[in-house]
């Protein structure tokens, strides 16, 4: 109907046409909408038409007509009609797709026909007898509306029914305003003791709330103004610091994010798996409601919203395989079994395989098969047959490599040919059905060949040996896992009665509490305080990811690394008698030139040897004590015996003379514990070079104080120094590492202050870039970081 009058449509029309709307007619249900919407439009009664016709294109809406649909957004867009009360009931039919309110109509008619009535409820007796009668010859469809049942409860609504039957076919649901608000409808309407007995947790939490605001509208910023938070902060800080070494960071850090992320991919597959499983259940109900109550359903285009609705298992893997196949290569192989994680890939490849995907087909085959030939170079690393190893390193030779820049190179070999074979294959997936296959066979089919890579990519970390060994032990795994969970616990208390032994832990509980207080007495709005009213899912998602950008960006500083340079780096090869001759000035000499001149070299690391003058301590910094001392004295005083070590009792048999009248000087302030060990000494070395012609000054920090203060004048070393100025007989250096020549120091050889070298760090994290570059274009192209 394209233009209504009051003068072309009688009173016994619209009595007729609203007769059939309350009936669930959609037809006649836009035709009243309509009429009221022309009535706003023209002037007549603006507001009660306008109300009147958003009501009708709600009403029509809801049962999955698109027509109303389009006439509610004019309403909406218009503001004409729209209250407050039909505000929330008018966006969930502009945001919930048409195939999922039609699913929802089906299963309205399908709760009436097990005998419940529009809104109302039916035992569990009733609804099982109701659905045995109703689904027979259906035994599939039967099991799945039991199970529904079932997990609703002992009675069942027609507004719990038609969630559960909606949200299985479609695999999510968009919840109405009554749905989104009848829980807590339910607890206002409750009298006290029903508040109590049946809604506890929600009586707990508004209980908490309000007596959290209470107590904390006066007393909570004085009582916070009285603790030290920062204090307790920074001594946390420096306790961690203390025992957190850049070797631990490079050894935990790479393996425990290659163990998350290899957790989360199999437990993204698993639910991929079990979201396939209940597509399956889904379209068998679809097919029961289309053919016991001829809903208006398309089974194709339910099953494909539900295969968008259930994608989030794909994006969580695709996103984090990247970091697994990185963190994998950065990581020590030593503490990662290779071999079990090359049969939980294949294992994983096995169930994409034959449970993901509608079909497995040739074409999935083929592309495993391109894939495995392409392979062959990283392969026959474990082939030790040197005949067949020598067949294998003709056949993948690459009879063509092409530099392409910036450390990426084309080979072209009969495995990249080969290689070449699995788009065009993944292609063909995809366009089945009319691009249908994207969904259906692609992505699925995808999964599978990511875990069959990575399977290629760690069997180079393995031997055969292993290997049997982890097929062996995953078969015997059911006999083993109760002995072993057994010999795990014993472990676990041995380990805790060891620990408890330790002053980790005491320092370990100290922290924890001195770090909570702070934390409980300023976060609490923030841990425990009202929600904010309820959003639309837009805004959260909005929201999310604004603060995923804000942690990000915090992470950053924490993460930064430096990348490798694409372009090769040489460095000057200074020595001293270059520097004699270049940087240091004659008796008759203006020295700025000289300094001008060989600025360029500041920053150039420099092995020289010399002879030792002096060893002075520069600075001194003990951030704990500083801390500690702020602190009130109560508190001070048991915390320098926590966090240090006693002082050692005044011995005249064993100290010399100056020792014991230092350690008598310090018994007489009454100071029991003392915090030397958490020092950190900057030192400086001095040293003659050149005969004479050259005093350098050496800058080093804490790791070189043993064995600087082993040193002695006139000893020989020789050292790892970068310049930090030059152009002078005096110049300044960064100590890198050190050794004396002249004798045998009675010190433990450390590693100086770069305990990793740059240069190994460098190198490391660029094969890790070059393995996850090459994980699925090798062996086509291949990416080598050139350092």
């Amino acid at each position: 109907m394209s233009e209504f009058t009051e003068e072309s449509i009688s009173e016994s029309i619209l009595a007729e046409w609203k007769a059939e709307a309350e009936k669930g007619s959609a037809e006649h249900q836009v035709r009243l909408g309509c009429h009221c919407l022309h009535l706003a439009e023209v002037g007549t009664d603006r507001d009660m038409n306008g109300e009147q016709a958003v009501y009708w294109f709600i009403k029509a809406s809801q049962g999955g007509d698109e027509a109303a649909t389009e006439k509610l957004k004019h309403c909406v867009v218009t503001n004409l009609g729209i209250t407050d009360s039909n505000k929330s009931d008018a966006l969930w039919c502009l945001n919930t797709s048409s195939a999922e309110k039609r699913v929802r109509s089906a299963a309205k008619s399908l709760f009436s026909s097990i005998g419940g009535t529009q809104g109302g409820v039916i035992s569990k007796d009733e609804y099982v007898k109701a659905i045995n009668s109703l689904t027979v010859g259906h035994e599939k469809e039967r099991k799945i509306l039991l199970a529904a049942g079932k997990r609703i409860g002992d009675t069942i609504s027609e507004n719990d029914f038609v969630k559960t039957v909606s949200k299985k076919i479609q695999g999510t649901l968009t919840l109405t305003s009554e749905e989104t608000d009848e829980t807590s409808v339910a607890y206002n309407a409750a009298s006290p003791a029903r508040k109590v007995l049946v809604y506890p947790r929600e009586t707990a939490k508004v209980l908490l709330d309000r007596s959290l605001e209470y107590a904390s509208k006066e007393g909570l910023s004085l009582i916070t103004s009285l603790i030290p938070t920062n204090q307790i902060y920074v001594l946390a800080m420096v306790f961690a610091y203390g025992y957190l070494k850049a070797e631990l960071f490079l050894l935990v850090i790479p393996l425990l994010v290659f163990f998350i992320s290899f957790l989360a991919l199999v437990i993204a597959t698993l639910q991929m798996f079990y979201k396939r499983r209940k597509q399956k259940d889904a379209n068998s109900l679809t097919s029961l409601l289309q053919s016991k109550f001829d809903a208006d359903i398309d089974i194709q285009s339910t099953e494909s919203q539900y295969s968008w609705n259930s994608l989030t298992p794909y994006y969580v893997f695709f996103s984090i395989l990247p970091l697994m196949v990185f963190s994998f290569s950065f990581a020590n192989k030593s503490y990662i079994p290779c071999a079990e994680m090359v049969v939980v890939a294949m294992v994983m490849t096995g169930i994409c395989f034959f449970g993901l995907a509608d079909d497995h087909d040739m074409l999935t085959l083929a592309a495993l098969a391109a894939h495995t030939f392409a392979s062959l170079p990283i392969l026959i690393g474990n082939v030790h047959a040197g005949f067949i190893s020598k067949i294998l390193g003709f056949i993948t030779r690459p009879l063509v490599s092409l530099y392409l820049g910036m450390g990426v190179s084309l080979n072209l070999s009969l495995p990249s040919v080969v290689h070449m074979l699995v788009p065009f294959l993944f292609l063909r997936m995809a366009i089945r059905g009319g691009w249908s296959g994207v969904l259906k066979s692609l992505v699925p089919h995808v999964v599978c060949y990511c875990w069959y890579s990575f399977a290629i990519a760690a069997f180079p970390s393995t031997s055969w040996l292993s290997m049997a060994r982890a097929t062996v032990g995953y078969l015997l795994l059911p006999i083993f896992v109760p002995v072993s969970l057994v010999g795990f616990v014993f472990v676990i208390i041995f380990f805790l009665y060891k620990l408890l032994q330790t002053d980790m832990v005491g320092k370990l509980i100290v922290t924890g509490l001195l770090i909570a207080v702070p934390i409980l007495m300023t976060q609490t709005k923030l841990l425990f305080g009202k929600k904010a009213k309820a959003e639309s899912p837009r805004a959260k998602k909005v929201k999310r990811a604004v603060m995923i950008g804000f942690s990000v960006a915090a992470l950053l500083p924490l993460l930064f690394v430096r990348a490798p340079s694409l372009v090769t780096k040489k460095n000057v090869e200074l020595s001293l008698e270059d520097y004699l001759d270049l940087c240091v000035a004659g008796e008759a000499d203006i020295i700025a030139p000289y300094q001008l001149r060989c600025h360029d070299f500041v920053g150039t690391r420099v092995n020289w040897t010399g002879q030792v003058s002096q060893v002075k301590v520069v600075k001194t910094e003990n951030t704990a004590e500083s801390v500690i001392k702020a602190l009130p004295s109560f508190l001070a005083h048991p915390l320098y015996c926590i966090y240090g070590d006693p002082l050692p009792e005044c011995d005249e048999a064993t100290m010399g003379e100056q020792a014991l009248r230092h350690c008598r000087l310090l018994e007489g302030t009454g100071q029991t514990c003392h915090l030397h060990r958490l020092d950190q000494v900057s030192l400086a070395l001095h040293l003659t070079l050149g005969e004479g012609r050259l005093a350098v000054a050496l800058e080093a920090g804490d790791a070189f104080r043993a064995r600087l203060l082993a040193l002695a004048p006139g000893d020989h070393v020789q050292f790892v120094g970068t310049l930090l100025d030059a152009g002078t007989s005096a110049p300044s250096m960064k100590l890198k590492s050190l050794t004396c020549t002249s004798r045998a120091l009675p010190v433990m050889e450390d590693l100086g202050e770069e305990v990793v070298d740059e240069e190994l760090l460098l190198k490391m994290a660029a094969d890790a870039v070059s393995m996850t570059f090459n994980f699925g274009l090798f062996p086509l192209f291949s990416f080598s970081p050139e350092l």
